[in-house]
Order: C-alpha cells, then sequence, then structure tokens
C-alpha cells in the first residue's frame, strides 16, 4: 500500500507526494510538526500539515537568502542571521 501525503492549498489545487515513511510525528505548544521521507524530495518538514522544506530544494532558498548579500558586501568579516528558521542558512 502506498502512503501520500496531501497538501490543500485551495478548493481547487491540492498536492500529493508519494512517502516512503514517516520519520517524526509530534506535537509543540504551538504546532503539528511531521518529518518524512519520500523517492522524489528527500526528507521534508512539514508544520500543521503544510510543507515547509524538502531536501531536494532547500539550497535554492539558502543560496539566495546568502549569496546574493555576500556578492554584494567587499569584504565580510561578521554576519548576524536573525530568525534562521531550519538553520540551513548558518549550516
Amino acid at each position: 500500500m502506498d502512503f501520500w501525503f496531501s497538501e490543500a492549498h485551495t478548493p481547487n489545487v491540492k498536492l500529493s507526494i508519494k512517502v516512503d515513511r514517516q520519520l517524526y510525528s509530534g506535537k509543540s505548544e504551538f504546532q503539528r510538526i511531521d518529518v518524512f521521507d519520500s523517492p522524489e524530495f528527500g526528507r521534508f518538514l512539514t508544520l500543521d500539515g503544510y510543507m515547509m522544506l524538502t531536501e531536494k530544494d532547500e539550497f535554492i532558498y539558502h543560496e539566495m537568502i546568502t549569496h546574493v548579500p555576500m556578492a554584494v558586501h567587499p569584504n565580510v568579516k561578521k554576519v548576524l542571521v536573525i530568525g534562521a528558521g531550519d538553520g540551513g542558512v548558518v549550516g
């Protein structure tokens, strides 16, 4: 039997991803946290049922956050990262 993760964006648009297994499921004081492993996207994180990031494409987001500011600054010595989300920017 196949296992699928489904996320509803609007009443007319839905996204489904075939999942090999669920790696983690828990609930914090603020949100439901799930981590899945899929053949197409690798591991991916969902919060309250909404996909936050995937192993396959996370570099796109992180490169735009880091490379653009670093490329326009001539001599970076120190950097302050506020927020950091999943930590990929500083990892």
